[in-house]
């Protein structure tokens, strides 16, 4: 299995928490156009493209929390100072493409990572290396809603997920000009799979089940059970991305459509659940 990705230097003093956000390793990165740059933070890890200005997947984990945590929503998106400056595409929004109009849409979100790992961890999911154009529609409906979901409602009910999502590109992507003039890909969908090891012992590959949603940029529900469900070989076909890849060949067949109305029951998420945002 190839892996075109490689740690970004500076994260390297904190690389060990790549094993807490990513179940079973690191999505390796099989394309060699574009290459992925790993960036590890203090409440999640992603893998950024150099190339396309924006993160091929993002990686986090929640746990059922006993008491609550809810910072106020950072004011302002930040370049994220890591990055060399050819990397960087600057902070203002995304505004309309072609009559639509774009958010700066979070791959981990602020609420997530705010409730369970802190102010310092939330500042991080505002750095535009998590960042990706995200249909406003989209980013303020369904998706936020599975997003919340997934801290409120499938964390207590499983007591710890871990997450995997990012953006899937068409063959020809239309693309958003930067103010320094790099050209960022818009992505037609966005990915999401939910993991959980469901029985003792909760290292062993073969107790892990998986919900995985492909939901298009144009998705016209706000509701949670209208996301198209997927299985992991055709989001894998549509990034180049190998998921869970300390799984052997074996155990990954077990995953191709683990979901269920008694793992994974959509009616268990609450659209009140939210964090509504002013601007993604």
């Amino acid at each position: 299995m190839s892996d075109n990705s490689s740690l970004l230097p500076v994260s390297a003093p904190i690389a060990h928490f790549q094993e807490f956000f990513c179940l079973f390793g690191p999505p390796a990165n099989a394309q060699a156009n574009p290459p992925v740059q790993v960036i590890v933070n203090h409440g999640f890890a992603l893998g950024f493209s150099p190339d396309r200005g924006q993160p091929l997947w993002a990686a986090y984990q929640v746990a059922a929390a006993v008491r609550d945590l809810d910072f106020q929503r950072p004011e302002f998106f930040y370049d994220d100072p890591r990055l060399p400056e050819a990397w960087r595409i600057g902070t203002q929004g995304y505004a309309r493409v072609g009559g639509k109009t774009y958010d700066r849409g979070h791959m981990v979100p602020n609420f997530a990572i705010n409730t369970q790992f802190g102010r310092v961890a939330q500042f991080e999911t505002f750095l535009m290396s998590n960042i990706v154009p995200q249909r406003s529609t989209m980013n303020r409906g369904i998706w936020k809603n599975l997003e919340h979901g997934i801290v409120k409602s499938y964390a207590p009910m499983r007591k710890h997920v871990w997450v995997i999502t990012g953006p899937v590109f068409g063959a020809n992507p239309p693309v958003i000009q930067r103010r320094n003039g790099k050209l960022i890909p818009v992505p037609e969908a966005l990915f999401l799979i939910v993991a959980e090891p469901e029985r003792y012992p909760y290292d062993s590959p073969g107790n892990l089940n998986i919900l995985a949603l492909l939901v298009p940029q144009e998705h016209p529900s706000t509701k949670p059970e209208t996301a198209p469900i997927s299985t992991l070989p055709e989001i894998e076909m549509r990034t180049g991305l190998t998921f869970f890849p300390r799984l052997s060949a074996q155990d990954k067949a077990k995953l191709v459509l683990h979901t269920s109305p008694s793992v994974w029951p959509f009616e268990a998420i609450t659209p009140e659940n939210s964090d509504v945002p002013p601007e993604g």
